[in-house]
């Protein structure tokens, strides 16, 4: 990645965009082709390394993709003897506190004090990694099934897909009251449902299914005019927090 001033000496301190005067003859920096193609291709580049695809519908795109680096990627902060150095989730991490503490070991060396204290440090630093993946793959493979029962629902905490089920009656040729899922959802997908046992078709057909009116309730719908019908509905969508 470069600054505007890559592409032009119209700059200010810093190689930094600035304004223009008429009056001062001084001219704007202009806006460079450039280093917007530049800005777009490393902004791209990062969403598309931790999501499948771009959408030009969805303005979340980098958050999504920051979010997603940081549950890949968690850092947790370790003090090593008051240095404050980060516990290492990568090989270049990892290499750079090993260089360190061949260093540091060097130096020691120097006024007569052994290896131990480094060692045990750096032991420590990796074990502290060790155990927070361990935790992460653990936490990745607990696919809580929350509630099972005739109206229930679960969900897979390593995605955050939730799946809710239940049933209901309808009267002939009506829609019932809201009703509240067995708990809420962030986002709705697909919501739908139909009679276990199908009347004969009367003149009003014999439609009945289930619709999300929100993120927290659905309704049961009946077009048959002449019987009421006992419901069977399911939905699926994102829980809240994903």
């Amino acid at each position: 990645m470069q600054r505007v001033s890559w592409w032009t000496d119209l700059v200010g301190a810093f190689g930094r965009f600035r304004y223009g005067t008429v009056t001062g003859g001084v001219a704007p920096t202009p806006i460079k082709a450039e280093w917007l193609n530049m800005v777009q291709e490393e902004l791209v580049n990062f969403i598309l390394a931790y999501l499948p695809e771009l959408d030009a519908t969805d303005n979340t795109q980098l958050l999504k993709a920051i979010q997603a680096f940081g549950a890949a990627y968690p850092l947790k902060a370790t003090t090593l003897a008051g240095y404050g150095i980060l516990d290492a989730y990568t090989k270049p991490e990892a290499d750079w506190l090993l260089s360190k503490k061949a260093n540091l070991a060097i130096t020691l060396a120097g006024y007569g004090i052994g290896d131990a204290y480094t060692q045990t440090a750096v032991n420590a630093l990796l074990a502290a990694k060790q155990s927070q993946i361990d935790n992460l793959a653990a936490t990745k493979q607990d696919k809580n099934t929350a509630l099972m029962a005739p109206t229930g629902w679960r969900l897979d905490k390593a995605t955050g897909f939730l799946e809710q089920w239940g049933n209901g009656y309808c009267s002939p040729d009506a829609t019932t009251a809201p009703i509240n899922f067995p708990t809420p959802f962030a986002e709705v997908y697909n919501c739908f449902g139909n009679k276990v046992t199908p009347n004969s078709q009367d003149g009003d057909a014999n439609a009945a299914g289930a619709l999300a009116i929100s993120v927290t309730q659905y309704q049961l719908f009946n077009d048959t005019v002449a019987y009421g019908a006992t419901i069977h509905w399911r939905a699926i969508g994102r829980a809240p927090g994903y």
